[in-house]
């Protein structure tokens, strides 16, 4: 039972996601954000859902005792990020009170006035972006590796555990960690902005996208989006992660740097982005699935199937869903296409 902290904590940033969006439904209607924001609370709801049968998804003879104590710790580490977010938001309560110089809503007015004043639509702004998403796919590459070393000094074993068990457990505690604290600032910045701590206003003064002034940054459905990949064999799970992150930082900076061809005029991304994006997605999958092969030995030509239908499924998912984020449409359709032609 030690998992149900955890789940509930996901559970409940469902429920007041879904209660945030609900409530401002007509704005977010009219703002094309109503979907994708009942699709991020929807991710939380799975991710809390699903936490106590990740551990074990790929070693089931995990002692209970050694569930409880994964299950314990991650459940500890997320109250603890809480706990300290709280006293973060009772302190700027308190300061916004005894200051009082602007009311809540006029601050948030000028903080809109900042971010728009200082985001500028190029390369280098794109770059600090989108390494904050490939961060994610370091952190995964890592702890893999980490635990892979661990498990061939038998470090891992003398615990009872191998390479699945603990590097899915670091993963997945950085992982909900990461998503609590991006989804607790934005709820708090979208309703009491005044109560925000001020190295959390400087962040997003410094690297936030005017278009999400409005609603979540990218970066927690993002996360959230891997969850349910956790359950594949690590070749899968990686792509996918790769081809959310990499693949589509590499469409990004080609189309912004030598992109001059566009789809549509209301579109700001370009052919050669296009390009750049399906034929890294391509890559990604041959070499992750080569890289990774003694955990999923498969044909070669089943690789390039899956590469190849990978990579078109990026192409079409960032050429024709505009409404559905793509940090949530590509990694589920990619991720599950990959999957589908694994079993066939």
């Amino acid at each position: 039972m030690y998992y149900l902290p955890t789940s509930i904590i996901f559970i409940l940033f469902a429920i007041l996601t879904f209660i945030y969006t609900i409530k401002n439904r007509e704005e977010k209607k009219n703002k094309g954000l109503f979907v994708n924001e009942l699709l991020v609370g929807l991710l939380f709801f799975i991710a809390g859902a699903l936490f106590p049968f990740l551990l074990q998804s790929h070693s089931i003879s995990i002692p209970i005792s050694h569930l409880n104590f994964m299950w314990l710790t991650t459940s500890l580490f997320l109250i603890i990020e809480l706990t300290i977010w709280s006293f973060m938001i009772l302190y700027g309560y308190l300061r916004h009170k005894k200051k009082n110089n602007l009311s809540p809503q006029e601050e948030y007015v000028q903080f809109c006035r900042t971010v728009k004043g200082n985001w500028n639509d190029e390369l280098k702004n794109e770059l600090g972006r989108k390494f904050l998403h490939i961060f994610t796919v370091i952190i995964i590459i890592f702890f893999w590796h980490i635990g892979s070393l661990l498990e061939d000094l038998g470090i891992l074993g003398v615990f009872g555990l191998e390479n699945y068990s603990f590097s899915f457990w670091m993963i997945i505690t950085v992982g909900y960690a990461f998503v609590i604290m991006f989804q607790t600032a934005d709820l708090i910045r979208l309703n009491y902005f005044y109560t925000l701590p001020k190295w959390a206003k400087i962040w997003y003064c410094s690297a936030m996208r005017e278009r999400e002034l409005d609603t979540f940054v990218a970066s927690t459905p993002l996360v959230l989006s891997f969850v349910p990949f956790v359950f594949f064999p690590f070749p899968v799970f990686v792509s996918v992660a790769l081809i959310t992150t990499v693949a589509d930082a590499i469409a990004c900076l080609v189309g912004k740097k030598f992109g001059k061809k566009k789809f549509n005029p209301t579109s700001d991304k370009t052919i050669e982005g296009f390009i750049a994006g399906s034929f890294s997605t391509f890559l990604i999958v041959i070499f992750s699935f080569l890289i990774y092969y003694p955990l999923l030995p498969i044909s070669l030509l089943k690789i390039i199937i899956m590469a190849a239908i990978s990579s078109l499924i990026f192409f079409l998912t960032d050429k024709f869903i505009e409404r559905i984020s793509d940090n949530i449409t590509n990694p589920f359709l990619v991720g599950f296409s990959m999957w589908i032609i694994l079993i066939i």
